[in-house]
């Protein structure tokens, strides 16, 4: 039977993280023909939260012992985009069974027209290299 894990995003602006209200999250997971699919569109909140992101993932028993080849979470990844400020792009976050993941992302102002993007790529658990 599929597990499921919940990815929540948050996002925010400046050192002093500041809300931002308004922004579109997708969450897509990389299929193996190099396709992706879509598994969520959210807005944020006034808090700069996204409404919760079901997620399937591997069975809870695979997260609570070493078990060589198998990975004890789901891989998705994060477009955080919102007008005025630069795109974000984070690759491979992970979502564990029977948790709550919560993403927090900085976005950085632009100025004009401006458009950058930048992508974070979030590094595998060391005992599963």
């Amino acid at each position: 039977m599929q597990a499921q894990g919940t990815l929540v995003v948050r996002l925010f602006t400046s050192a002093a993280q500041i809300p931002l209200q308004g922004a579109t999250v997708t969450v897509t997971k990389r299929l193996s023909n190099d396709e992706r699919k879509l598994l969520a569109v959210r807005v944020t909140n006034f808090d700069g939260f996204t409404d919760p992101v079901s997620i399937d993932t591997p069975p809870m028993a695979q997260s609570q012992s070493y078990q060589a080849g198998l990975v004890p979470y789901s891989v998705v990844d994060i477009r955080v985009e919102r007008t005025g400020f630069d795109r974000v792009i984070v690759e491979d976050a992970q979502v564990f069974p029977g948790t709550q993941t919560r993403q927090e992302i900085a976005l950085i102002p632009t100025p004009g027209a401006f458009d950058r993007t930048e992508t974070f790529v979030v590094p595998p658990q060391n005992n599963l290299l």
